[in-house]
């Protein structure tokens, strides 16, 4: 039986084919454009879909001929597709960083309470949720909402297309802002007092449950196996956390456009925590557990960012500029402090208007200096959601580390120090695809639960141990960093222009 994948991410979609032991078999990636203007960012639905298909016939195209096969799909959370009564798409897929909403939603949330939206939905009320897109278009096009006859999110889109079916994960359906995680059901004050009929959402289900077939008409298309179940996955970090529960119980750290601790909780964080940090309650894919996020959701574009524009030359021929820019770095830790927040902080700040800043710089400094301090910034973030959480919470036997960002040891030996804790990098690397691979595994009964899946399938790799001098060190640095986003609030919110700032008339 084919155990197949669909990680579906912002700036890419990857389809991974597993055999039963865990192997890959085949596997296909395809990158998609994203719009991105001061205020916007999304991406068309119709494009997700064609890329999709693409990288599934492509994958399957390579494995020999099989009988049964089950798919299912790890996404990223809050950006949703609307479809009028034909099922065309009318409208773009607006995305977590995308601001608009921003004045609808605080009307809205304007009076209400608080402490009973965290209640419901296990969210600190916030901007970045499809809520707040949803608020927009109403607002804005209602050409276009009163069209609407469904809206989809984005891992519910794809098991539209694939079986012609509407249901979404309780983990997606709580990246809404619109669903009782502790019922399990869209929350009828809530979707009153936003004014969305709850016809227009999925019917929500567990994560890891099977939910249907792919329809004949596209596994033939696409070289599936003729019987392929459709097991319910759910947002990507959940998804992915899925790998960590095999033989040891380490928490998952997925390095990626973003980079988020997802640990798996005993216990549902309390109402003050998820106002004070932002760190949410989310149903995980197993029926009555749970799991938060503690996010940065500009890592890898920061550290993109940096190769642009320290490294520009050797991008330019083609050479690996992140690689050039560690083998420059000091082996030392620096005293340089970043802010990393290229555009937007995530937890515990949830600040749109947070922005990069570098301090401490001199002309001694070359690019390894500033782009060790960048990744230090990267991991004192981290360890500032850690601390915010409990290390009970959030460490546990250590990280398990995956993403294309985990390919650099480098910063995998910064982030052992600053955390001060074992680091373990997963094998493979494809932490979202696998994940949805242990889920297929159960849910069809080839193996007994999550947990004996998780076992069987996943490979562990290289350990990185955390240095004495180093964390010693960090653990200095970090007292200072832990006021920098208060001491820089104010010259950031005048460089975004909430003070006048960048705006030329």
């Amino acid at each position: 039986m084919y155990l197949i994948g669909i990680d579906l991410g912002t700036t890419g979609v990857k389809a991974v084919v597993f055999t039963e032991d865990g192997q890959i078999a085949a596997m296909e990636y395809e990158a998609y454009h994203q719009e991105a203007v001061k205020g916007k960012r999304e991406l068309r639905a119709e494009a997700l879909w064609a890329s999709s298909q693409r990288v599934l016939a492509a994958a399957m195209g390579r494995c020999p001929s099989q009988e049964e096969g089950a798919v299912c799909v790890s996404s990223f959370g809050e950006g949703f597709v609307c479809l009028d009564g034909a099922g065309r798409e009318i409208s773009p897929v607006m995305l977590l960083t995308d601001d608009r909403g921003r004045e609808e939603f605080d009307r809205l949330v304007r009076g209400a309470d608080a402490g009973q939206i965290a209640r419901i939905t296990g969210l600190r009320p916030h901007r970045s949720y499809s809520l707040s897109k949803i608020l927009y278009l109403r607002h804005h096009h209602p050409e276009i909402y009163g069209k609407t006859r469904h809206i989809l999110l984005m891992g519910d889109y794809l098991y539209h297309r694939l079986g012609g079916i509407y249901v979404t994960d309780y983990s997606m359906a709580s990246r809404t802002m619109l669903f009782d995680v502790h019922k399990k059901r869209w929350d009828p004050w809530l979707l009153e007092r936003a004014g969305v009929g709850e016809k227009l959402l999925s019917r929500p289900v567990q994560g890891g449950t099977v939910v249907g077939e792919v329809s004949a008409e596209v596994a033939g298309r696409l070289h599936l196996p003729r019987k392929t179940l459709l097991v319910m996955g759910g947002h990507d970090q959940p998804v992915a956390a899925v790998v960590s529960r095999g033989k040891t119980a380490y928490t998952m750290c997925s390095m990626g456009t973003s980079e988020c601790i997802t640990p798996i909780l005993r216990e549902t964080l309390a109402e003050d925590h998820i106002l004070a940090w932002g760190h949410p309650n989310e149903p995980f894919m197993e029926a009555g557990v749970y799991n938060t996020l503690a996010y940065n959701v500009t890592s890898g574009l920061l550290t993109e960012w940096a190769t642009k524009v320290f490294s520009a030359r050797e991008r330019q021929e083609g050479l690996q500029a992140y690689q050039i820019l560690e083998q420059e770095m000091p082996a030392y830790p620096t005293r340089i402090l970043v802010l990393p927040y290229l555009h937007g902080s995530g937890t515990p700040y949830l600040d749109a208007q947070a922005r990069l800043s570098l301090l401490g710089i001199d002309e001694a400094d070359c690019r390894g200096d500033i782009y060790r301090g960048i990744l230090e910034g990267l991991c004192m973030d981290q360890k500032l959601n850690v601390e915010r959480l409990g290390a009970d919470r959030s460490k546990g036997a250590g990280l398990l580390v995956t993403g294309g960002s985990s390919r650099s040891r480098a910063w995998l030996q910064i982030k052992a120090d600053v955390l001060d804790c074992p680091i373990h990098r997963l094998e493979g690397a494809q932490a979202g695809a696998l994940g949805c691979a242990v889920l297929c595994a159960a849910a069809a009964g080839v193996y007994g639960s999550q947990e004996e899946a998780a076992g069987a399938m996943v490979q562990v790799g290289e350990e990185i141990r955390p240095r004495r001098a180093e964390s010693q060190f960090y653990q200095e640095k970090y007292k200072i960093y832990r006021t920098l986003y208060e001491d820089c609030r104010r010259a950031n919110a005048y460089a975004t222009g909430d003070e006048g700032g960048n705006t030329v008339c």
